[in-house]
């Protein structure tokens, strides 16, 4: 009878067992899996994490020079690769305070450094449309949405404007239209907007107070919607927390976060906020001078990760991974934001960024705004490395999109090797460590290779293992 039960209740855990929903599988399609953190990594021995800062230029890249520029430009907005044309869209905003306006550009560029401005007849400055202007909105965010099945939505835009959150939406990134519902979401500042990869879903990351250890701050918040009209209730994901508070001294001075622009990558999400050490808070208005800010201090850009848009971690250390320049240079005070889209071109990966020349709450004219231009080697933000003793990186079960499975790793003083398991741990035969032809140089994409020319498996999840010593792993991803 004893034998029966056991015999029955093993039987019945087997049922369980086999009841469960294994986790979806990470989609390693149009987007790198990137190791900021362990979103996408099983188990790993042998290896520690190391975040890079970026390279960044002596001078800015595009700088108010237009009369319906004013004195400063930003890049809240966004930058992408047009297949049509081959050239880069940059999506940029300016202020204009004799006109009270803050306005939504375009410029275009070859190398990503030189940038035109074009006359686009779109929109009237001083009597005339020999201007670069799309629309009338600050801190513009905009997405090329490649889901959207109406051709007339394919780029939308969220910005501050009337009180609000407004949205539009724009058939070729120029001529908008703002969407019958607006506002869409209360207050207004700035703001950021992705998509989820996974779900499609649009979220907007944005600014809104909150009371954080006794101040007032600024925080960032967090809504979601599926039809870029009905938003979630805005949930609080990312304020400054005690470590962000050590360097204060005076009883008012703090950390906020100005902003954060959010990019997925295929396990989660990579932010970039800007930690603003406010120094000095609510300055009397008779101190300032036209234009000038009532709080100050410096601001820099730091890396945090994510697997789903709400709960963050922080990178370990807190690394500025946009260094800003000396004082007195065009990025020496400030980095007030940065774009909202990375550029993938060639071996490397850049963001363009806000640069001041002075903290915060400079005077004008000192204070001067320009745009900058941040770059690593491709997907290189973040890398796990092994030393001579070797490590070893065991992913989490990966759909690949393609028949290539791309390596970017640094095997230049080392060696790496590859092997795929089925989703269980299972070895794949022919398709094992020993099989593997070792990288042993300095790759952004290299093709995994096997001795006996094995195809790499697409119709099921396969998990990926990564055997490297003296070496440097930054990203995997998927091609035909």
């Amino acid at each position: 009878m004893k034998r029966l039960q056991v015999i029955l209740l093993f039987a019945i855990c087997g049922l369980v067992h086999a009841g469960e929903v294994p986790p979806r599988p990470i989609a390693l399609r149009g987007l790198p899996l990137l190791f900021a953190d362990d979103s996408g990594v099983a188990v790993s021995t042998g290896v520690v994490r190391t975040v890079y800062p970026a390279r960044t230029r002596s001078a800015p890249v595009l700088v108010a020079d237009q009369p319906w520029e004013g004195a400063r430009v930003y890049i809240y907005g966004s930058v992408y690769f047009d297949e049509a044309t081959h050239l880069l869209r940059l999506w940029y905003m300016t202020r204009v305070h004799a006109f009270k306006g803050d306005f939504l550009l375009q410029a275009t560029s070859q190398d990503g450094l030189s940038w035109s401005k074009p006359s686009l007849g779109l929109h009237n400055f001083e009597g005339s449309t020999s201007n670069n202007i799309l629309f009338s909105v600050h801190s513009p965010s905009m997405l090329r949405d490649d889901r959207e099945p109406d051709p007339s939505k394919r780029y939308k835009l969220l910005g501050s404007k009337g009180g609000g959150y407004h949205a539009a939406f724009s058939a070729d990134g120029m001529r908008w239209t703002s969407y019958p519902k607006n506002p869409v979401l209360k207050y207004g500042d700035t703001i950021t907007l992705t998509q989820d990869p996974a779900t499609g879903e649009y979220l907007a990351f944005h600014k809104r107070p909150a009371k954080v250890r006794e101040f007032p701050r600024r925080v960032v918040w967090l809504a979601r919607s599926r039809d870029f009209q009905t938003w979630t209730e805005p949930e609080l994901v990312f304020a400054p927390d005690a470590e962000d508070d050590a360097w204060a001294t005076g009883p008012a001075q703090r950390t906020e976060v100005y902003n954060m622009s959010v990019f997925p990558h295929a396990a989660g999400f990579i932010g970039m906020p800007t930690i603003f050490h406010l120094t000095v808070a609510r300055r009397p208005k008779a101190e300032l001078t036209p234009g000038q800010s009532p709080d100050d201090g410096p601001i820099d850009v730091q890396l945090a990760t994510s697997t789903d848009g709400r709960q963050w971690q922080r990178t370990v250390p807190r690394v500025n991974v946009i260094p800003r320049g000396a004082p007195g240079t065009f990025d020496g005070g400030a980095i007030l934001g940065v774009s909202s889209t990375t550029v993938d071109v060639g071996e490397e990966t850049w963001v363009y960024y806000t640069a001041l020349t002075t903290t915060h709450g400079g005077a004008l004219p000192a204070k001067q705004l320009t745009i900058g231009r941040a770059a690593w080697r491709r997907h290189g933000f973040v890398s796990l490395d092994a030393g001579a003793g070797g490590g070893r990186i065991e992913t989490k079960p990966l759909q690949l999109g393609g028949t290539k499975l791309l390596i970017n790793a640094d095997a230049g003083h080392g060696k790496l090797r590859v092997a795929l398991l089925e989703a269980d741990g299972r070895a794949i035969p022919g398709l094992g460590l020993d099989d593997c032809t070792a990288l042993t140089a300095d790759a952004t994409g290299w093709p995994a290779r096997w001795q006996n020319a094995a195809s790499v498996p697409t119709n099921r999840p396969v998990r990926v293992v990564v055997e490297l010593t003296n070496a440097k792993l930054f990203s995997l991803a998927a091609r035909p």
